[in-house]
């Protein structure tokens, strides 16, 4: 928001200059050819500082990331204090242990390829790196992920 501000007021100030309000720079230059052409580079100006000023005011935090509803940490039970979470561009993030992470047990980190689909609430993953399914489908229920064996992880 301070960024679109200031880009405004440079762009106020440097429009005022050019529409009667006499310029110092302009004033004090020698020759007629001097101050058309600096009156040319501050129309140049006016013209990139309002190309800015349009840039930066339509651009949203929302429209620069996402937000899924699959987004976020998660409890699987089957794997009780393993790491799970899925990125809104549908990596899929975890840890395994023996059979969890609770116990001090050795572990191993884990990415997956998963492609989110909002609108059927599903996202379908790879996990046949880690020996699973090609396309495993999990369907969003309102607070967490259930998968066809029936486990649900649940969104932290």
């Amino acid at each position: 928001m301070a960024l679109t501000t200031r880009v405004m007021r440079m762009q106020s100030q440097s429009q005022s200059q050019s529409q009667g309000v006499r310029c110092r720079t302009c004033t004090t230059m020698s020759s007629s050819t001097q101050r058309s052409r600096h009156l040319k580079k501050k129309n140049e100006l006016n013209s990139s500082l309002a190309l800015l000023a349009s840039l930066v005011i339509t651009v949203t935090p929302a429209a620069a990331h996402a937000v899924s509803i699959f987004e976020g940490n998660y409890a699987d039970p089957k794997h009780p204090g393993c790491a799970r979470a899925i990125a809104s561009n549908g990596v899929v993030s975890g840890t395994d242990g023996t059979p969890g992470c609770e116990n001090g047990e050795p572990q191993r980190p884990w990415n997956l390829s998963g492609k989110i689909f909002e609108d059927e609430k599903k996202i379908f993953i790879d996990f046949s790196p880690k020996g699973g399914p090609k396309d495993l489908t999990g369907e969003w229920v309102g607070n967490g992920v259930r998968f066809p064996d029936g486990n649900v992880w649940k969104k932290l």
